[in-house]
C-alpha cells in the first residue's frame, strides 16, 4: 500500500512539474479536467447517497464557472440562466427530482467550478508558472506539517466527528511548515515582497484553508458515507480526496499575488 502510495505521488507530482513548466493552456487544461473528475466524483457520492443528481445541467454549471472569468459580463446571466434551467429540470422530473437533488448537484458544480476558476486564471499572471508553484507547495507543505505533527506530537483531537485523526498538533505543524515554505519560496524564487509580515500571513491563511478545505471535504464524504471521493488515484482515492485542500489555497494565493505582487 505504502509503495502504491509513494509510486502514485511521484508519478503525479513530476506530471504536474512538466504542465507547470509547459504552463498556459497545458494547466489550464489540467485544472479543467480536475474539475470534470472532480464533479464526477461528486455526483457519484450523491448517487450512492440515494440522491439523484441533475447531470447536465450540473456539468453546465461547473463549466460555465471555470470559464465565467473570460466574459465577466456574462456571470450574473450566466447564473441566472443556469439557476432557471435547475429549476425547469426539478419541477418537470418532479418527484422523481426533489429540491434537495437540485440543491446539492448545483452547490457542488458551483463549489468546485468557483474555486477551480482561480486556479485558471493563474496563467493571467506575468509569472504564471511561480504563482502555480506557490498554491501547490503551500498545499503540499500544509499536508505534509499536518501529517507529521499529528502523527510525532498528536493528543488533542481536532475535529473528531469530521476527522478523528486529525489534532491540534498537527494543525499547529501544518501552520509552521507553510509559514517555511513561503518564506523560503520568496527568498529563494524571482517572486519579490516589500513585506514580510505579509508573506508570514500568506503562510498561516494558506495553512488555515487547506485544513478548513480538508475537513469540509472529509464532512462531505460523511454525509454521503462514503470512506474515498473516488478511486482514480492508485493509493490516494479520488481528485477531492487529493485536492481538497487546494480548493481553498489557490483562491487565497490568486488574491495575494494580486493585491500583493
Amino acid at each position: 500500500m505504502l509503495k502504491t502510495r509513494l509510486l502514485s505521488a511521484l508519478i503525479g507530482i513530476s506530471a504536474i512539474f512538466l504542465i507547470i513548466y509547459a504552463g498556459g493552456i497545458f494547466w489550464q487544461g489540467f485544472v479543467l479536467l480536475l474539475g470534470l473528475i472532480a464533479y464526477y466524483e461528486y455526483l457519484q457520492m450523491m448517487g450512492k447517497s440515494q440522491y439523484k443528481p441533475l447531470i447536465i445541467p450540473g456539468y453546465l454549471l461547473l463549466l460555465f464557472m471555470l470559464f465565467s472569468y473570460q466574459a465577466e459580463q456574462w456571470l450574473y446571466p450566466g447564473i441566472f440562466f443556469l439557476i432557471i434551467i435547475f429549476v425547469i429540470d426539478s419541477v418537470l422530473k418532479y418527484p422523481q427530482l426533489t429540491v434537495v437533488d437540485s440543491g446539492l448537484s448545483f452547490f457542488g458544480a458551483f463549489f468546485i467550478g468557483f474555486l477551480l476558476s482561480f486556479a485558471m486564471r493563474m496563467t493571467d499572471f506575468q509569472n504564471e508558472s511561480l504563482v502555480i508553484l506557490l498554491a501547490l507547495l503551500l498545499t503540499w507543505a500544509s499536508d505534509t506539517g499536518g501529517y507529521f505533527g499529528g502523527r510525532f506530537f498528536g493528543k488533542h483531537k481536532l475535529a473528531p466527528l469530521l476527522s478523528p485523526n486529525k489534532t491540534w498538533e498537527g494543525a499547529i505543524g501544518s501552520i509552521v511548515l507553510t509559514i517555511i515554505t513561503a518564506v523560503l519560496f520568496f527568498l529563494l524564487t524571482e517572486m519579490e515582497t516589500d513585506f514580510w509580515a505579509y508573506v508570514i500571513l500568506l503562510g498561516i491563511l494558506a495553512s488555515i484553508s487547506a485544513q478548513f478545505g480538508d475537513l469540509f471535504i472529509s464532512g462531505m464524504k460523511r454525509y454521503f458515507a462514503v470512506k474515498d471521493t473516488g478511486r482514480i488515484i492508485p493509493g490516494h482515492g479520488g481528485i477531492l480526496d487529493r485536492f481538497d485542500s487546494f480548493l481553498l489555497v489557490a483562491p487565497l494565493v490568486f488574491c495575494y499575488c494580486l493585491l500583493f505582487i
